[in-house]
């Protein structure tokens, strides 16, 4: 597949986007990417609002994000590329989907969800994941701001194998033990720590791939 144009850069001009779009639409998987990371911080900040004070604690805008991102790769052959901000509005939609349905899970349990003990906060365990790839590739110093990095650790994410993905999720970022991933999984301990490794092992090369996105001056 060709680069698409000014990758590095990730300009996010009108005309770059569009070209792009057209290309993430097509199927062309790096153009999908590349739009991901120039809308990254955008899709966050409405995530983060839609949870706002009333759930904040008890959803996590992180996990409504993700959700958004292996949707949308596993259903871009329905997004249909209409001006720059068309993928935008997209994942906008599908993020206000997972919102919702994440709602409405919080409202059919029992216990009354204000008691709930508050969700810690997941950026530590993006930030962590994200250290553990970049010194497995040698590469720890090409992880430069914090959202960028844990935005291309979204899109590689949701990329992996739906069972590679659910172990890594569940032992890497949710910390789970290893014996209840094994039982969700249907696996054994030892088939779950192999699985896992081979989703981690992916990880890895989709994100040197990514490490061109992510910007250089080691702020965040």
């Amino acid at each position: 597949m060709s680069e698409p144009p000014n990758m590095p850069d990730l300009p996010g001009d009108d005309a770059t986007i569009e070209l792009w779009t057209a290309a993430a639409a097509g199927g062309d998987v790096e153009a999908l990417e590349a739009l991901f990371a120039v809308s990254h911080d955008r899709l966050l900040g409405l995530a983060r609002r839609k949870v706002g004070v009333d759930w904040q604690g008890k959803i996590d805008p992180d996990d409504i994000l993700q959700e958004a991102y292996i949707a949308a790769f596993n259903g871009i052959d329905r997004f249909e590329p209409e001006g720059a901000d068309a993928f935008y509005r997209w994942v906008a939609a599908i993020i206000d989907h997972r919102f919702i349905d994440a709602v409405r899970a919080l409202r059919r349990q029992k216990r009354d969800v204000t008691r709930q003990q508050r969700m810690p906060s997941r950026i530590s365990r993006h930030e962590s994941l994200v250290k553990q790839l970049g010194d497995i590739s040698g590469r720890p110093s090409q992880v430069a701001r914090r959202q960028d990095a844990i935005g291309a650790l979204m899109a590689c994410l949701a990329q992996l194998p739906e069972d590679q993905r659910a172990a890594v999720q569940r032992l890497h970022l949710d910390e789970a033990p290893l014996a209840e991933v094994a039982r969700e999984l249907d696996r054994t301990e030892d088939a779950t720590r192999r699985l896992a490794g081979r989703g981690l092992e992916k990880l890895e090369r989709l994100m040197g791939r990514r490490s061109r996105y992510l910007s250089g001056d080691g702020g965040g």
